[in-house]
């Protein structure tokens, strides 16, 4: 991973925000970072259980190395609890442990030698890998709440207004009489906006909206997703999330989530997971995206899953071309 200052130049970058009050567990194989997951800075009191978890995630993706940083502005209790972690994760090569507070990091793993008593000041804004990153079209939203507020929906002052267009788009959708034709508008309205760098428009999005509320149409479009095109899928339908009323926002947040957990945006996914548990908790693919997230299933997964998929909707008609 290199010198603790590029591992803290990147991370923002790997978990989508700026962490603060959290822990951070960089998984690495053959020298490569395979995952990446953040999780609330616990009480020092569930050390050996966030021990147990980040052990569960590497033994998963048998990787051969992993980074720790705690961030917080507590460093005594902080210094304990990655101590604490240092202890139970000895079975695996920790290559960093890091403090990071009050702009200056601490590493708990090299020892007296290598770090002053007042820390090495850091502003992981002015590294060169920083800008590297944003100049790869990468992105790290300020903190945590900036990206829940992403996937949060309208406001509710839009709300009356979008759902009076919502009516008068279902009552044109209402009165197509080819149930093919849904499928169609679907694939053509994904193909294009997918090949565009921007949002798509309001009425576009909330027509969106209504054509996946049902399961077959939400299914093709959860197909089109590919480890290749995912990060347009994330663009496509955030811009769906952010126009459509709760109601309707169900299966756009799945289908963000799905492309986020492709795509190895593990951070946005779980904001979809806490807002789905929130609006629809009995949603069975919400349920599905929650236990992806839970147990950490590896986004390669979904080469072998979204072939299956695919081979199941060719199999009906009109509902795949090709």
């Amino acid at each position: 991973m290199g010198q603790p200052d590029e591992l803290l130049a990147i991370i923002p970058y790997m978990v989508g925000f700026h962490p603060d009050e959290s822990v951070v567990a960089v998984f690495i194989r053959s020298g490569r970072v395979v995952v990446t997951a953040r999780m609330d800075l616990p009480p020092e009191s569930a050390a050996d259980e966030l021990a147990e978890q980040i052990d569960y995630i590497a033994k998963r993706h048998r990787t051969q190395a992993l980074a720790i940083v705690g961030y917080s502005s507590a460093s005594l209790s902080t210094h304990r609890l990655l101590t604490r972690l240092m202890d139970r994760l000895g079975e695996h090569e920790l290559t960093d442990v890091l403090y990071v507070g009050h702009g200056r990091w601490w590493s708990l793993s090299c020892g007296d030698e290598c770090c002053p008593l007042s820390g090495t000041p850091f502003d992981p804004s002015s590294h060169p890998l920083s800008a590297a990153a944003v100049f790869a079209g990468l992105g790290a939203r300020a903190d945590r709440r900036e990206l829940e507020a992403s996937v949060s929906g309208p406001s509710e002052e839009e709300l009356p207004r979008l759902r009076e267009l919502a009516d008068a788009l279902l009552a044109e959708l209402e009165q197509l009489d080819d149930p093919r034709a849904a499928v169609r508008l679907l694939g053509s309205i994904v193909e294009t906006a997918i090949s565009e760098p921007a949002v798509p428009e309001e009425r576009t999005c909330l027509l969106l909206g209504l054509l996946v509320t049902d399961v077959h149409i939400r299914d093709l479009a959860w197909a089109l997703i590919t480890p290749t095109n995912a990060e347009d899928h994330v663009r496509l339908w955030g811009g769906v999330v952010a126009q459509v009323a709760p109601t309707l926002a169900a299966a756009p947040l799945c289908l963000l989530g799905m492309a986020a957990w492709v795509s190895g945006a593990g951070a946005l996914l779980n904001c979809c997971c806490e807002r789905l548990a929130q609006i629809d908790p009995d949603y069975s693919m919400g349920r599905l995206l929650a236990d992806i997230s839970e147990r950490a299933v590896p986004p390669s997964l979904w080469q072998q899953m979204g072939r299956e998929m695919q081979a199941e909707l060719r199999a009906e008609p009109g509902m795949l071309a090709g």
